[in-house]
């Protein structure tokens, strides 16, 4: 008997993905004309992966993230393509079905948390609402799980806000909300649409870590919508960019941002505000306005915005092909690897800053605390120091930024310039000493320099004495602190006596 040679070892198969979308195609009626918002988008995710979703406002990125979870605006329908979770058609099920898939096995963080949270309805509530239909848990675990989630996403003394309204957070801790809500019952897919939205870059991070750590914990995959391509540099495995309802390029995250293919994904690149300020050079901007999706296009859709278009771009709509293993392009003269930029005009920046410009607002001492009233009885139980002694000027023609941390007072600030609010005068400060790391207490504001507590240079004054905001050099350069940059920092023993 002749003896068989042994098979060969074959390599194992790959799972199935946990999501695949395949020629998704999604229409908004208007009156009078047709908005073709996704047009024959292929995806696929698999469990434990992120995929970014990239593009510019109004490419189709949020309406691809609705359109998987039949969420869609009025007029919206999806009219053409599958999409697959677990094996199972979303497409094909009832709305009773549907329902029970959205918040469950996939979870939504909406860009715009002011308009998607219920105001007449407090937090704690809207956490537990998603828990208990889904997991028919009693009352006291679902509040209990919205503590947990709360405190994941960042939000201080969480079992004290859970009675909080929506209106009493600050924009950023309003999306930390959505996000709890979303992670509430452990979704299978994560949607986050723009999820670090109006939080600050020190929360930033905070946030995309958190999601990161819930995907590695759970085998959760998360669809990353976001036109920061920064975000997606460090959070996700693979990338689709979107132009005009299409995916336009998909590669790996590593290798799209070394070698990009498509013109559009460069042209992003080239706009990046890094490379400008690197180079010293003008910020290139993508000349042009993206197509109108309500017409026919002819052509790729980037042609008439391309500094590389050729007279074939505007007659042939290239298809989204595999070029290599995992890389996909739709483009007819895709960038070379030996392509360089042309060099863009120079400029220099202004050494003047206008200083005899006429003051056009001027902000001095600015105070406003808002009561805390207790919940069962309506007694006082204390006041929120929202700002405290806020000074500053603003000239003709000029532009003031206001940036900080979230909760910090900015939009409280706006809000008192524009008279939406009283105001008060500077009143004694309480102090306190809040815990390292975190942001003074609001509620009793502390005495001395707000940041020591976070500040590496801080010294025993920084304690004793809060800094007033004065000018560091002649010019509109000013600060509040002790021992600013650039200035040598001496010990305590050096220091004066108060």
């Amino acid at each position: 008997m002749t003896e068989q040679p042994p098979e060969p070892r074959r390599p194992p198969t790959e799972p199935p993905p946990l999501l695949e979308v395949r020629g998704l195609r999604t229409d908004i009626r208007l009156k009078r004309s047709t908005v073709h918002a996704v047009d024959g988008v292929d995806l696929t995710v698999r469990a434990g992966e992120t995929l970014g979703l990239v593009g510019e406002s109004g490419c189709g990125k949020t309406m691809t993230a609705l359109s998987l979870i039949r969420q869609l605006p009025a007029g919206g329908e999806v009219v053409d393509g599958t999409v697959r979770l677990d094996g199972v058609d979303l497409l094909a099920l009832d709305d009773t079905e549907m329902r029970q898939v959205r918040g469950n096995l996939i979870g939504m963080v909406f860009q715009d948390p002011l308009t998607s949270l219920n105001p007449s309805m407090t937090i704690g509530a809207q956490i537990a609402e998603a828990v208990r239909l889904h997991r028919r848990v009693p009352r006291a675990a679902a509040r209990r799980r919205a503590v947990e989630v709360l405190d994941l996403v960042g939000i201080a003394q969480a079992a004290s806000r859970l009675d909080d309204y929506p209106h009493q957070f600050s924009g950023g801790m309003r999306q930390r909300v959505m996000i709890a809500i979303a992670l509430a019952c452990d979704p299978k897919l994560l949607l986050a649409d723009e999820p670090t939205t109006a939080l600050d870059v020190t929360i930033q991070a905070q946030i995309l870590q958190l999601i990161d750590q819930l995907r590695r914990d759970l085998g959760m995959a998360v669809v990353l919508v976001t036109h920061d391509l920064g975000v997606i540099a460090g959070r996700a495995d693979r990338v689709a960019v979107m132009y005009a309802g299409r995916v336009v390029e998909q590669a790996g995250t590593e290798e799209l941002f070394l070698t990009p293919r498509h013109r559009y994904t460069e042209a992003l690149f080239s706009a990046l505000p890094e490379r400008a300020a690197e180079t010293r050079e003008r910020r290139y901007t993508i000349p042009g306005l993206p197509p109108d999706l309500t017409t026919t296009q002819t052509g790729c859709r980037f042609a008439p915005r391309c500094r590389f278009a050729q007279a074939d771009c505007a007659l042939v709509d290239p298809p989204l092909v595999e070029v290599l293993p995992g890389r996909q392009h739709a483009c007819l003269h895709p960038v070379d690897a030996t392509h360089h930029l042309e060099a863009r005009e120079r400029f220099e920046v202004p050494a003047a800053l206008h200083k005899d410009r006429q003051v056009l607002l001027s902000v001095q001492h600015l105070v406003k605390d808002f009561p805390l009233r207790h919940h069962l009885f309506g007694r006082s139980a204390g006041t929120v120091s929202a700002v405290a002694d806020v000074s500053f000027e603003v000239r003709r023609g000029l532009t003031l930024g206001l940036v900080g941390e979230s909760g910090c007072g900015k939009t409280t600030t706006g809000r008192l310039v524009v008279g939406l609010d009283p105001t008060r005068r500077r009143e004694q400060a309480r102090p306190t000493v809040p815990l390292r790391g975190e942001l003074p207490s609001a509620v009793d504001p502390p005495s001395g320099c707000r940041f020591r507590t976070r500040c590496p240079r801080a010294q025993q004054v920084c304690g004793e004495q809060e800094p007033p905001l004065a000018d560091l050099a002649p010019g509109d350069h000013r600060v509040a602190c002790h021992f600013p940059l650039n200035i040598q920092v001496r010990t305590d023993q050096d220091l004066p006596g108060p």
